[in-house]
């Protein structure tokens, strides 16, 4: 049986968790075109759907799911548009597959999103979950002293990085703003069944962050979001949401790295075939 990891060419965190696998004796597989992977949709009369997967003429045991990344490069042959075009179709196979498919997927897509969607609005009504101070196209207050800010670009959400360089990066785009406390901020990875502190060096999370993540972490998992990162900022009983990715990279969790890839091979392996 093969282990899938759907991810873009140039992911690192992919193709490490590929190696690491193989170290242990399984396969792993980054595999995305058409002419790689075999997918299966069998459609019933009664709208019930089967759907299967197999790479080279051997089923798929398992899948990470980290995205299909931008288009390729459109080579002479195609005329303008097609090559992006391709890629969204490619991404609704993929999509429908991926929802569909009986096998464990981590971040599964779902009518929600391609990946697990987490809407901070929804997040902010479980108990104890609150959102950091922001807002947009300027900054309400002045940060306090050792507060920062965050600089995000709304149209796409893409973090431009910190105070004033970032709102220079962002001219002419509508951005924006969230305070947090940077000795504060601890970030917190879900991989499978764990949940590790990143904050800590032994990446055990203290009881008392785990009672507080707990209505947090049940949520993400009934998303499918079985590997992402979240950054939270302790406040009273409960916490502030900076942040939440189901991409996490590797450096995020660089010394931690073969606990977190065997927690999620574990979670990988121990689904239904």
């Amino acid at each position: 049986m093969t282990i899938l990891v759907l991810a873009p060419p140039g992911d690192d965190t992919a193709r490490q968790f590929c190696a690491f696998v193989t170290d242990r004796g399984h396969r792993a597989v980054m595999r995305t075109r058409f002419d790689e992977v075999a997918v299966t949709v069998t459609a019933g009369r009664d709208a019930a759907c089967a759907v299967d997967l197999s790479v080279a003429g051997e089923r798929v045991r398992a899948v990470l799911h980290r995205g299909l990344g931008p288009p390729e490069a459109a080579d002479d042959d195609m005329v303008a548009g097609e090559a992006a075009f391709l890629q969204a179709e490619a991404q609704a196979v993929w999509w429908s597959a991926l929802a569909l498919w009986p096998g464990p997927v981590s971040n599964r897509a779902s009518p929600d999103g391609f990946v697990p969607y987490i809407d901070p609005l929804a997040a902010a009504r479980l108990p104890g979950v609150t959102l950091p101070p922001s807002s947009i196209g300027g900054l309400l207050h002045t940060p306090r002293p050792g507060e920062r800010r965050n600089v995000h670009r709304v149209r796409d959400g893409m973090f431009l990085g910190h105070g004033s360089a970032a709102t220079s990066r962002g001219e002419g785009e509508i951005l924006r703003f969230t305070c947090f406390d940077p000795d504060r901020t601890r970030h917190v990875l879900l991989a499978g069944d764990d949940v590790f502190d990143l904050s800590e060096p032994t990446g055990a999370l203290a009881a008392v962050h785990r009672a507080r993540l707990a209505p947090m972490v049940d949520r993400l998992r009934s998303l499918g979001a079985t590997f992402c990162l979240l950054v939270i900022q302790p406040e009273g009983e409960g916490f502030r949401l900076l942040d939440v990715s189901c991409h996490p990279v590797h450096h995020q969790f660089a010394p931690l790295r073969r606990q977190v890839f065997g927690s999620l091979l574990r979670w990988l392996l121990a689904g239904p075939p």
